[in-house]
C-alpha cells in the first residue's frame, strides 16, 4: 500500500469516525472490538513510527486533554499497568 493509498484510507476512517462520535443524540453503535481493532492498529503504527521515524505528537489540537488521559488510562489498564510503570518509561530517552 502507497503512502497516498495509507492517507485516504486515514481520512476516511477519521471521517466515520468522527461521524459516530458527533452524534451525541444518538446511542454509540459500534463494537467494542472494533473499537479495540482500530485502538491496537493506531498503537501498534505509532510505536512502529517512533521506531523507524522518530517521535511524533500523536494527536491533534481537536483531542482534548480529557480524550487523552482517558486513552492513556484505557492503554494502561490494558496491559495491567500503573502509573509507576509509565514513570519508568517516561524515564526513557525520546
Amino acid at each position: 500500500m502507497s503512502s497516498s493509498e495509507l492517507a485516504d484510507l486515514a481520512a476516511q476512517l477519521e471521517h466515520q469516525v468522527n461521524d459516530l462520535v458527533t452524534k451525541v443524540d444518538a446511542p454509540l453503535e459500534v463494537s467494542p472490538e472494533s473499537v479495540r481493532a482500530i485502538v491496537t492498529a493506531a498503537a501498534r503504527l505509532y510505536a512502529r513510527y517512533g521506531e523507524t521515524v522518530g517521535p511524533i505528537d500523536p494527536l491533534r489540537e481537536e483531542a482534548s486533554p480529557t480524550e487523552a488521559v482517558d486513552l492513556a488510562c484505557g492503554l494502561l489498564r490494558a496491559r495491567d499497568l500503573n502509573p509507576f510503570d509509565l514513570a519508568l518509561w517516561f524515564s526513557r530517552p525520546a
